[in-house]
């Protein structure tokens, strides 16, 4: 659905922005022509993202903020404060852990060094619904709460898969060994079981990293390939995918607690709404890059059986097994409630 705000970048109605001179809150129009309040809002919450501005990962936090700001009459609303210009992304869950910043917009692989029990969130493939149903997400809440001093109300965007993509064709597994595959925390377990030597590069470096050879290929969801203009260096893209991508709202916890209880409802209720759109659109918005990427001229190749299914079991089984051994504490609960959450579908 072409929108105008997604012709514009994402950029979103709903987000107050700060003036330069005496930080004046304003916000901004919905729609031309209709004036609105400038009045401050009783609560402003500050954000920050993982992601620049225009790429798609920020789409349901542009959403979470419309539709908070429209559910609350205007009381709640959300301060864009910046992406990876702003701060590192994998720095960015430490000031709002210390309450600089009231959300991120993250995933776990840019904290996962803080809370490695939250890469728990992708080797099992089921809906948000069954994952708060199993107590999985109950699980994740209490853990961030106690290692980052956030909470962990759910997720952003899910239902769509992970997949390794390359400068030649990965026809069999032997292919990676040796490869050298750009990683983060969440796709090292499978790469080293691969046999790939691991490069960790943040997110904007890894198109200049393909271009100049660092490294072979990169492990990558698979939506977002087109808007980093990846098919300019790399060629072929591998399936099946595996593991569900999952990003996540992280909220200071002490923030979230000076709300008031219907304050605190209305927001949950929102990150729920959300969390079903954004699993909507992620598989909508990844079937239609996938045509673009082939007229693009990238290739997408399918392991055979049952190579296939040795992969899809390699990548699950490498991933808990380091939860495990980084958890000893939560890893084995983790497994079973997401285990569990699996069968609920």
């Amino acid at each position: 659905m072409e929108t105008r705000e997604k012709r514009e970048g994402l950029t979103r109605r709903q987000f107050v922005w700060s003036a330069a001179a005496g930080g004046l809150v304003a916000a901004v129009a919905r729609a031309p022509g209709r004036a609105w309040a400038q009045a401050k809002p009783r609560v402003v919450l500050k954000a920050i993202s993982v992601w620049e501005k225009p790429l798609i990962w920020n789409k349901p936090l542009f959403e979470f903020a419309d539709r908070l700001d429209k559910k609350s009459g205007g009381e709640m609303q959300i301060e864009w404060r910046g992406g990876p210009e702003s701060v590192p992304p994998f720095q960015s869950a430490e000031p709002v852990s210390k309450g600089v910043f009231e959300i991120v917009n993250t995933a776990p692989p840019f904290y996962a060094s803080a809370v490695p029990e939250s890469i728990a969130i992708y080797p099992e493939k089921a809906s948000p619904r069954s994952l708060h149903a199993a107590g999985a997400v109950r699980l994740l809440d209490e853990i961030h709460r106690e290692k980052l001093g956030v909470i962990f109300p759910g997720f952003a965007i899910s239902g769509i898969g992970f997949t390794i993509i390359t400068k030649a064709p990965a026809r069999n597994l032997e292919f990676f060994k040796g490869k050298k595959i750009r990683t983060t925390p969440l796709y090292t377990p499978l790469l080293k079981a691969l046999g790939a030597a691991t490069v960790t590069i943040a997110p904007a470096e890894v198109y200049p990293a393909l271009e100049r050879g660092v490294v072979d290929g990169v492990a990558w969801p698979e939506m977002g390939i087109e808007e980093r203009k990846f098919y300019e260096v790399v060629k072929y893209i591998l399936l099946p995918t595996y593991y569900d991508v999952r990003t996540n709202l992280l909220i200071n916890r002490t923030a979230f607690e000076k709300l008031s209880p219907s304050h605190q409802k209305l927001l949950m209720e929102t990150v729920s709404e959300v969390e079903a759109w954004g699993n909507r659109i992620a598989r909508e918005e990844a079937d239609r890059e996938q045509e673009r990427l082939r007229k693009h001229g990238m290739e997408f190749i399918r392991l055979p059986e049952p190579e296939a299914s040795r992969y899809l079991q390699i990548a699950r089984d490498a991933i808990w097994e380091q939860i495990i051994k980084d958890s000893p504490k939560y890893g084995a609960r983790l497994k079973e409630a997401f285990t569990k959450a699996a069968q609920m579908g």
